[in-house]
């Protein structure tokens, strides 16, 4: 584990904090310079992705605060974001409607963002995941062949899940986005990324609910399920834009 990074001054710098706000800076640009390759109206994107990752990252600590309330004394433990305790989902899902809402807004087409969405988003999460590894963010004991040191690297296996789905989605892009549906990234993100997702939610040291599985695995089925019959629904109907 490396949860301090490195001291300057006295001062820790989290490898939390770190990744998550790397995973930010990369996930920003290459979208920048993707929508730039594309042509998209850019004028005013570095204010509206920070918009959206305030909003996410916000969204996604209240609610990791409000789920786990009872292991803070104060209610300034909520600024601690360096230390860990964030609602992936959460913030994903706020953040991304935030900055399709000042799109929308702005009267810019939804559609063609969406889609390098797809390519951006697994390689940001996978940074990201980069400093929930190095704070020692294992799972449930086990023997397993992958486990280290007696753990399962949930987080790990979430964070090689999505080099390989941006590896793959990548070159989708650079090579057949003509010859597929709208929004066919994206989906595809989704789809895999939430699949392997509840498998791997299965060795986080999480309370399972009454159904058996835990709250991660559900919220991941619920979006699944709502993936597979958006995509579903857009492609029979011939629908594949958002205007």
């Amino acid at each position: 584990m490396k949860i301090v990074l490195f001291s300057i001054f006295g001062f820790n710098v989290y490898s939390h904090g770190v990744f998550l706000v790397l995973a930010a800076v990369v996930g920003g640009w290459i979208l920048f310079r993707l929508a730039k390759k594309e042509k998209f109206e850019t004028k005013n994107f570095f204010a509206n992705y920070l918009t959206s990752v305030v909003i996410g990252l916000v969204a996604s600590r209240v609610l990791f605060y409000l789920i786990n309330l009872k292991y803070y004394q104060t209610f300034w433990q909520i600024v601690e974001i360096w230390q860990g305790g964030l609602i992936s989902f959460a913030g994903f899902i706020a953040g991304a409607a935030a900055f399709l809402l000042i799109l929308k807004k702005q009267k810019q087409s939804l559609e063609p963002w969406v889609e390098i969405a797809g390519v951006v988003f697994p390689l940001a999460i996978a940074i990201g995941r980069v400093g929930c590894v190095l704070n020692g963010e294992f799972g449930i004991r086990t023997k397993s062949i992958f486990a280290i040191y007696g753990y399962m690297p949930v987080t790990l296996l979430e964070l090689l899940a999505c080099i390989v789905i941006f590896v793959i989605n990548f070159y989708l892009y650079l090579n057949f986005r003509a010859r597929l549906p709208k929004y066919f990234l994206f989906f595809n993100f989704a789809i895999i990324y939430l699949f392997t997702r509840i498998f791997i939610d299965t060795y986080r040291i999480d309370d399972a609910l009454a159904i058996g599985i835990n709250l991660s695995q559900l919220t991941s089925l619920v979006l699944l399920v709502v993936s597979i019959l958006t995509f579903g629904y857009l492609c029979l109907k011939g629908k594949m834009r958002l205007e």
